[in-house]
């Protein structure tokens, strides 16, 4: 079996961390958008990270955002979790949904973990 080199055993372990990470990113989104819903799907909610990975988030809100909108929202959330101390080059993927369009994450996906912040 072959060695792993060192930056997918450093990424790997970043990765691993998961869990200290999407509660920062939680906790800002809780100041940016009082009465949300943050969850983890996808390779981290089923234990299949790799290197090339990223950490899926899904934030579930009241109402329907345009596509500018939902861009907007994710810039505050990611600014007011940098604040937190959310590494700046965390390979996080937040998708922002309304409660109607998040039946298809619920549907599809294979588990969802909620984060409460």
């Amino acid at each position: 079996m072959r060695k792993m080199c060192g930056w997918a055993r450093y990424k790997i372990e970043y990765l691993k961390n998961w869990r200290r990470y999407v509660q920062t990113l939680a906790e800002a989104v809780k100041s940016v958008i009082p009465g949300s819903e943050t969850y983890v799907f996808g390779g981290a909610a089923e234990n299949r990270l790799t290197v090339l990975s990223d950490i899926d988030v899904l934030v579930i809100i009241d109402k329907y955002l345009t596509d500018r909108e939902k861009r907007r929202v994710k810039k505050s959330i990611l600014d007011e979790a940098s604040r937190r101390g959310l590494p700046w080059d965390y390979p996080v993927e937040i998708h922002v949904v309304s409660r109607e369009e998040s039946k298809k994450y619920f549907k599809y996906s294979g588990k969802l973990i909620k984060i409460r912040a």
